[in-house]
């Protein structure tokens, strides 16, 4: 079936095998199955719309509504959603269940899931095990973080997401088992390395794409096992370590003209059209161990999968993002070892739960939020089993006669205003275009930082001029004047590193480097060698020549 996307115009396609799906995690009810609908969006606005539900990196301060102890949350203090401290919603005298109510029938499930969604507690942050890590999010088993998120078996992980086993990395984005990272991204057990990508077991590398094995190299692509080389030539240590002098990387000229040298060198030479390992009858980027992955990005270890992302060990997903551990999820956001779970975010090991919002050990709720080993709630009232049966199908044929049925929450539901969100950082929109398609916007989305501040232009070239003093200060970012600051975390790493003290938001920094790496999406482009056409997930408008995989192992040799 051939539909046309009402956000984005384009033509997307719905095939047989995701009719299967459908019906596979369609809910049974009394032994009638419900169908889902077919989508109504292409998979890029789906996800989109997803991912305004998903704040990972917009941090504030503000008061737990329970206990009035200041904490802080990924909810602005003027958010009018409920909030309670991390300890205080697992173990508060509070009950999810005073917030339900009665299904309406005169008004739309979505607008009634909203209020329940506002009044009933959620958590300001989403972490577990840390030391010394306030300012993070979905962190678990760190210490010594800050404004990092999605990071996992960390010390002293700054400014960094999606991360595992990281020590001492500043400014960071997908890296693995690694030490003394700076600006990388997919980078996987690797030490002292600065502004490069997709490198593997690499040591003091500079602005390298696509090394594996190497050592003291400088803009170089495609290499294996190589050490001392500059721009892919063996130049030898002495030659080396000398050209390293020239580049003044202390300095922040010397770090942006290096940066900008290399940069355009190694969109000179030949790139993979896609990362894949192991993988069979997949398409996507950075895929390991998958097998019938379509269109999936950053995922490892899956099964039967389309449309999806940042998805582990899980099988039979589809439109989903940050799933650990499930199976037949479909439409999902930050679900984890859960079974048929749809339309929804925030939920864990449950089951059979449809448009829930952070439900854990649930099984057969519907449009339900903040619940904990609860089974049979509709808008968090309590049923018995017959009763939600009865029920469930009526508010099934309510939601199809509004159109809701089988569509993820429209973006007013979204507790985050869109510049919050992560949508902003893989679908970027100006103010007025988020506005015009119905997502909100937050003008004043910095705190105060420091009753004096400095535009960073102003601060010496070089971090060895850098003065103490600097930590009492607000920075103001070269390129959008928002205000920041250094922790003596951070100062301490780029002393020790002879690297400069950065001159942009670190909000912006990471946008930035988002934007270096390959996006989450797909376009059918010829081989630059060979004339097949080959699925790349590089843009056709970039310069990079884009090789197949059997081209590019000849052209790297």
């Amino acid at each position: 079936m051939i539909a046309t996307c009402p956000a984005t115009k384009q033509q997307f396609t719905v095939t047989e095998s995701d009719m299967e799906f459908l019906k596979k995690v369609s809910p049974v009810i009394n032994g009638t199955q419900y169908l889902i609908d077919p989508p109504k969006l292409a998979p890029e606005a789906r996800m989109q719309r997803r991912l305004s539900f998903r704040n990972q990196q917009t941090l504030y301060k503000r008061t737990c509504d329970l206990t009035g102890a200041p904490i802080i949350s990924i909810y602005a203090p003027d958010s009018d959603q409920k909030v309670f401290s991390q300890d205080a919603w697992w173990e508060g005298d509070w009950d999810p269940l005073a917030t339900g109510r009665d299904y309406d029938f005169t008004r739309t499930f979505f607008d009634q899931f909203k209020d329940l969604m506002r009044a009933t507690p959620h958590m300001g942050m989403l972490c577990s095990n840390i030391e010394n890590s306030d300012f993070t999010n979905q962190n678990y088993n760190s210490r010594d973080c800050y404004l990092s998120s999605s990071v996992r078996d960390c010390e002293g992980a700054l400014y960094c997401q999606f991360g595992n086993k990281l020590t001492d990395c500043t400014d960071n984005s997908y890296i693995f088992l690694s030490t003394l990272l700076y600006q990388c991204t997919d980078c996987y057990d690797s030490y002292h390395c600065v502004e490069s990508t997709n490198c593997v077991n690499c040591n003091d590398c500079y602005f390298c794409y696509d090394c594996i094995g190497c050592k003291n190299c400088i803009g170089c692509t495609g290499l294996r096992n190589q050490e001392f080389c500059i721009e892919n030539k063996v130049v030898g240590k002495e030659a080396f370590e000398k050209h390293l002098a020239t580049l003044k990387l202390e300095s922040y000229a010397g770090l942006q003209a290096a940066n900008k040298q290399y940069a355009a060198f190694i969109a000179s030479q030949p790139h993979r059209a896609a990362w894949l390992v192991n993988c069979e009858a997949s398409t996507g980027n950075n895929l390991k161990n998958c097998q019938n992955a379509r269109n999936c990005f950053d995922c490892q270890d899956v099964q039967d999968m389309r449309d999806s992302a940042w998805i582990y060990s899980s099988k039979d997903i589809e439109d989903c993002y940050g799933i650990g551990i499930g199976e037949i999820n479909y439409d999902c956001l930050g679900v984890d070892e859960s079974q048929r779970v749809a339309f929804s975010f925030g939920t864990s090991m449950s089951s059979d739960c449809y448009y829930t919002d952070l439900c854990f050990y649930c099984h057969d709720c519907f449009g339900c939020v903040s619940l904990k080993n609860k089974k049979h709630c509709i808008l968090n009232k309590e049923y018995t089993q017959q009763e939600y049966e009865e029920l469930l199908p009526k508010v099934i044929d309510h939601m199809k006669s509004t159109g809701e049925w089988g569509e993820f929450f429209s973006p007013n539901v979204s507790a985050f205003a869109y510049n919050e969100s992560m949508a902003s950082q893989d679908f970027p929109l100006s103010r007025e275009e988020a506005l015009a398609r119905g997502y909100r916007w937050k003008d004043d989305i910095d705190q105060p930082l420091a009753e004096k501040t400095i535009d960073a232009a102003r601060l010496p070239d070089s971090i060895r001029d850098i003065p103490d003093d600097i930590l009492n200060w607000g920075l103001l970012c070269i390129e959008t004047g928002r205000a920041y600051k250094l922790t003596k975390k951070e100062l301490d790493f780029y002393r020790t590193q002879g690297l400069p003290v950065p001159r942009i938001h670190p909000q912006v920094r990471m946008e930035q480097r988002m934007q270096r790496r390959d996006p989450q999406k797909l376009w059918n482009r010829p081989c630059a060698r060979c004339n097949t056409a080959i699925d790349s997930s590089i843009d056709p408008a970039r310069p990079e020549p884009v090789y197949c995989e059997e081209c590019y192992r000849i052209a790297i040799a």
